[in-house]
């Protein structure tokens, strides 16, 4: 090739390396390794000129600025490939000032050897035009190839840390590791055949050439391979950081790797155990009793929660792992100490159960306050209250179950048991009638204590007949039962009156009314009897006793 024509080369690959270039700069935001790329793409396209002024000027002045510009080239390609395979291998990596600064220091010396007319020759001599074959004749000198010596070692450093990249990531961060190696062991591989073909100081430099391709396929992997568009980042700063536990399995059993969170969790587990964890068996390290546990749990949502040790909560998820042809490769678990949460929430269930339980005894208590609110204390049976609200819907619920029929009970010359035999005494029989009351009435019927020795019972469903039925059983009932006071036995009789709605009455008012005045046409004709109001005055009771219903029975 004539030397116009590695002058239009180097000018395409000036140009290819300043497009890669700017391309990486604009993405240094996303990424630490693209400020790397872009220096490196920068040293590649200053390489790249300065051979193609050399080729298209080829003056004097030419040939005494080429050695510092290309050394200068030179030094900031290999730091680039440098820093950039470090930030690859570990983003979180910066360099240090004293990096910076050493790193620095070699390619400054060179430069200075280069430029200086008394150390030029120890790094290039002779160099002169290109012939018409387009090749150019140097020698190069020793701080030349301890320059060449000292760049493949800084290379091969860079390189080392690519390669136990690409053995440690997978998916796409592997993808990106891959063109990286590919495309910078390209250049070595092209500048180790130039400069080794170039030893005796003839024929032309092809590095570039071969830059020019590094830079064309770093251009197709920013634009179509994804590359630098996610941030790589290393295992250790993820997996080795989480606090949650982290540990894979292979189809074996045997545990293949293990996070610090994971490492410290086992042996709190199982404080017995000694050595590596790695290459054990996950039964053996975690113990039969944990897996056990976590295997019978069932799996809800993606995940298992178990108690593997008094106290112990372990939440466990676990997912499988295949290569490309579906083939198990292991599977890997996540586990989480979930001990305090569990605490927290058993220590909630229980102040829910008690604040259930409080609940229960509030309400069972409302409940009686309000039942007691509506009952009679000495009687038991409800007050006047209630039955106010049970006659109202007793009468509003009469079109549906028919009539409702209404009895006004009085004990008969109950004054006297109380003059006789004291109050104490009269509070008992009150209460035995009221027994006897409780006892008569059916599902949806109400007695109630009106006060005094006066009583009342709301019969819904029931026709005059039914209450006259039950009426008379009640007064049979009370007249035929003694009861046992201080003063001795004593038996009691009571007069009743009998309503029926809506014959009597259709409301509470001339209902209790129109009962009333049956009692008292009970009173008025000798007592302990039952009488209706309306068409059937009353039903005959047996003959009294002459002290009018209450008798006294003397003791035995």
């Amino acid at each position: 090739m004539t030397a116009g024509s590695w002058a239009v080369v180097f000018g395409c690959a000036t140009l290819v390396a300043v497009g890669t270039g700017v391309l990486a700069w604009r993405r240094r935001r996303r990424t630490p390794a693209a400020t790397a790329l872009a220096a490196t793409m920068t040293g590649v396209a200053a390489w790249s000129a300065a051979d193609a002024l050399v080729y298209t000027l080829g003056t004097e002045t030419a040939h005494r600025l080429y050695p510092p510009v290309l050394l200068a080239s030179v030094g900031l390609v290999v730091v680039g490939t440098w820093v950039l395979a470090r930030t690859v291998a570990d983003p979180s990596w910066r360099p240090a000032r004293r990096t910076a600064l050493l790193l620095a220091v070699e390619p400054l010396v060179l430069v200075v050897a280069a430029a200086l007319p008394a150390t030029r020759d120890l790094v290039m001599a002779d160099l002169s035009a290109a012939d018409g074959a387009g090749e150019s004749r140097v020698t190069f000198g020793p701080l030349f190839l301890a320059h060449t010596a000292y760049s493949y070692v800084l290379v091969a450093v860079a390189y080392t840390h690519l390669v136990r990249c690409f053995r440690r990531v997978t998916g796409v961060l592997r993808r990106q590791v891959a063109v990286l190696l590919g495309s910078a062991v390209l250049s070595t591989v092209g500048n180790v055949v130039a400069v080794a073909s170039g030893l005796d100081g003839s024929g032309t430099d092809v590095t570039p050439l071969f830059f020019l391709v590094t830079g064309l396929v770093d251009c197709w992997a920013i634009f179509r391979g994804g590359l630098l568009r996610l941030v790589p980042v290393a295992r250790d700063q993820v997996v080795d950081t989480v606090p949650d536990a982290v540990l894979v399995v292979d189809p074996a059993g045997l545990l293949i790797d293990v996070n610090p969170a994971a490492d410290r969790m086992l042996r709190e587990l199982r404080p017995e155990i000694e050595g590596e964890l790695v290459g054990r068996p996950l039964h053996d390290v975690a113990g039969p009793r944990a897996v056990g546990v976590l295997l019978s749990t069932e799996r809800r949502d993606g995940h298992r929660v178990a108690e593997v040790r008094p106290g112990v909560w372990l939440d466990v998820r676990d997912s499988a792992v295949s290569d490309p042809r579906g083939r198990p490769l292991g599977r890997i678990l996540v586990v989480r100490d979930v001990s305090e949460q569990q605490e927290r929430q058993a220590a909630v269930e229980r102040l829910n159960r008690q604040l259930a339980e409080q609940v229960e005894v509030i309400e069972r208590l409302r409940a009686e306050l309000a039942e007691e609110a509506v009952r009679d204390p000495l009687t038991g049976l409800h007050n006047r209250r209630h039955l106010d609200r049970a006659l109202g819907a007793g009468l509003a619920a009469r079109p549906r179950t028919g009539e409702l029929s209404l009895l006004v009970v009085d004990v008969d010359h109950f004054k006297r048991v109380n003059d006789r035999l004291g109050h104490a005494a009269g509070d008992a029989v009150l209460t035995a009638v009221a027994g006897t009351l409780a006892g008569a009435v059916r599902e949806g019927d109400t007695a109630a204590r009106l006060g005094g020795e006066e009583f009342v019972l709301v019969l819904p469903g029931a026709g005059r007949e039914q209450a006259l039925a039950r009426a008379e059983r009640i007064r049979r009932t009370v007249a035929a039962t003694p009861h046992d006071v201080d003063g001795g036995p004593v038996t009691v009789t009571v007069s009743i009156g009998v309503a029926v709605c809506p014959a009597d009455g259709a409301s509470a008012a001339t209902l209790l009314e129109a009962a009333d005045r049956a009692l008292y046409t009970a009173k008025a004709t000798g007592r302990d009897r039952v009488v209706a109001a309306g068409p059937a005055a009353f039903v005959p009771a047996p003959a009294s006793p002459a002290d009018g219903g209450a008798q006294l029975v003397p003791g035995g």
